[in-house]
């Protein structure tokens, strides 16, 4: 059950705190008063989306927290999350201007999918807009496999559907790669056939296209060595024979002079690092040929490797041999990712059979049960003055796979003799709304039995003797799950056991709203002003006194 409250710069709210208590309690107030923001918070409290506009004009941060007293049979459910577990457990939710939120359950920050995940065994929250609740069709699956046995199955069902949901995306992720790589093989092996005739080296290109060089130019090269070839060989003059005579004329001096030794040293090193000179480029020299197939080869390969280095967006002849090894990996790949595929296949084919086989059970199952619920549904309707009211759970099987099993489930309503259905969304008034939807309840509150139910005005639309036994269920429903229920009905309030009541104040000239328990005399003036449109009457009083017994 929700234990306490408390509400800081949540829209109007400053600051706020109540402390609820079992079975049934009711918030009244004038409309405007804030009834409905109290609500609002607490679906925060439960993982709904937000607003930034829902933050106070105080400049900070709005924050609601809550204290749960928790059923050990939900400890579980903690534990799952690597969340700690108390019976008395803290929840809180911050929300800054900017519209960043964060939660945290018991100190320890979590998600919101993990929030909504905990407080959805805590409360239910049923709004004014009656229309959406019961459009949901969620809200009557859960409803029909609140059976226990069913419900053991559809949670069997749902673990096995997810199983099955993801399997089948890998699958189509898979298949689709797999898909996109045969419809590309073709060009693929073009691709590696391009670059693999080639014979690729490491770097090569820098070789390449420096004999391109050489052979483009070997007329002029030619030339130049042979000026070479006179300079270092000349008949008249020999730059090798001065080299000879200056070395011999230097070992002269510095036989005769110790001071030249060094000097002597150092020129036998540029001696020995000439003669190195001269034999290599003698050699190259000896090897220059040119030879015109060589040339054409030479100018071809680079023009090849220019036109793949660009294709490929790459940089070097070692960045197109990668190029290749990824292609080639492409191949073997693709056998081991046909082989993957297939098995996924016939994983998730086992799975959509597993999950054919359940839901058909559960179908059987579920087809029985909602005989039971609508007769259940008919003996509220009855007490509700809703006697020609007929409600039926049309539930068809479906060659599809769902989340709920493989069945359709509509609505349908009638209202009169006739049996005259159609869908109850359509063709319900608000009044009967109001009804059908507190009926439901009522056998939820009975099936599903959870800790704590919150009613938004859901007797909107009813009055007299409606609203009497409209009280008089939701104090039934108190006696198993606590009871938080937003009215404005004298008939209602007077059934609950904690009434409580939201009006406003001008505090520093701004509106402020307040929400606290009242006392006896209070209930009473409230339960008067309610019957009297606010102008207490004696009568009114003797009313709510009657009322209040």
């Amino acid at each position: 059950m929700l234990k306490t409250i408390e509400i800081k710069n949540y829209l109007l709210i400053e600051d706020i705190k109540v402390n609820f208590e079992r079975n049934f309690n009711i918030i009244t107030g004038e409309t405007g008063s804030g009834k409905s923001i109290v609500i609002g918070a607490l679906n925060l409290l439960v993982g709904s989306r937000i607003d930034h506009k829902v933050v106070g004009p105080r400049n900070k941060k709005c924050v609601i927290e809550a204290i749960f007293i928790i059923d050990d049979k939900l400890k579980d459910n903690f534990l799952n999350f690597d969340l700690d577990f108390e019976n008395e457990s803290f929840f809180r939710r911050e929300i800054l201007s900017n519209g960043k939120s964060r939660a945290f359950i018991n100190d320890s920050p979590v998600k919101l999918e993990i929030l909504k995940n905990i407080t959805q065994d805590l409360i239910n929250i049923q709004s004014q807009n009656q229309d959406l609740v019961l459009d949901q069709k969620s809200f009557y699956y859960n409803l029909i496999d609140s059976d226990e046995e069913i419900n053991l199955m559809s949670k069997n069902f749902l673990f096995a559907y997810n199983q099955y949901i993801s399997k089948q995306k890998t699958y189509e992720k898979l298949n689709n790669q797999l898909t996109s790589i045969k419809s590309n093989a073709d060009y693929n092996k073009f691709l590696y056939s391009e670059i693999d005739e080639l014979n690729l080296q490491n770097n090569e290109e820098e070789g390449l296209e420096q004999e391109f060089i050489n052979l483009k130019n070997y007329d002029k090269l030619k030339n130049e060595l042979n000026e070479y070839q006179q300079i270092i060989y000349g008949e008249h003059y020999s730059l090798i024979s001065q080299m000879n005579n200056l070395s011999s004329t230097i070992n002269k001096i510095s036989s005769t002079s110790n001071d030249f030794i060094s000097l002597k040293n150092r020129y036998d090193q540029i001696k020995i690092e000439f003669d190195d000179i001269v034999a290599s480029i003698n050699k190259k020299y000896e090897n220059l040929i040119y030879d015109p197939r060589r040339f054409e080869y030479v100018q071809n390969r680079i023009f090849k490797i220019r036109d793949l280095l660009s294709k490929h967006n790459a940089k070097t002849t070692t960045d197109l041999i990668k190029v290749k090894q990824n292609l080639s990996s492409k191949f073997s790949n693709s056998k081991d990712l046909e082989n993957e595929v297939q098995f996924l296949k016939n994983q998730t084919q086992e799975l959509e059979n597993k999950c054919q086989i359940l839901a058909e059970k559960i179908f059987i199952k579920r087809k029985q049960r909602v005989v039971d619920l609508q007769k259940e549904l008919q003996i509220i309707f009855n007490n509700l003055s809703m006697k020609e009211s007929r409600i039926k759970f049309d539930l068809e099987k479906s060659d599809q796979l769902n989340k709920y099993g493989m069945d359709n489930l509509n609505i349908l309503y009638s209202s009169d003799k006739g049996n005259n259905y159609n869908k109850l969304i359509k063709i319900a008034s608000g009044g009967e709304k109001s009804r059908i939807l507190l009926a439901i309840n009522v056998l939820f509150s009975d099936k599903m039995r959870l800790p704590t139910l919150i009613f938004d005005e859901i007797d909107s639309g009813t009055s007299g003797k409606v609203a009497n036994v409209i009280g008089d269920l939701m104090k039934k429903i108190g006696c198993k799950s606590q009871i938080i229920a937003i009215s404005h009905l004298a008939q209602v309030a007077a059934k609950a056991s904690n009434h409580f009541k939201v009006y406003k104040i001008l505090s520093s000239n701004k509106p402020k709203t307040i929400l606290r328990k009242l006392n006896r005399q209070e209930r009473i003036e409230e339960i008067a002003a309610m019957i009297s449109a606010d102008n207490i009457t004696n009568p009114a009083l003797d009313q709510a006194i009657e009322l209040l017994k």
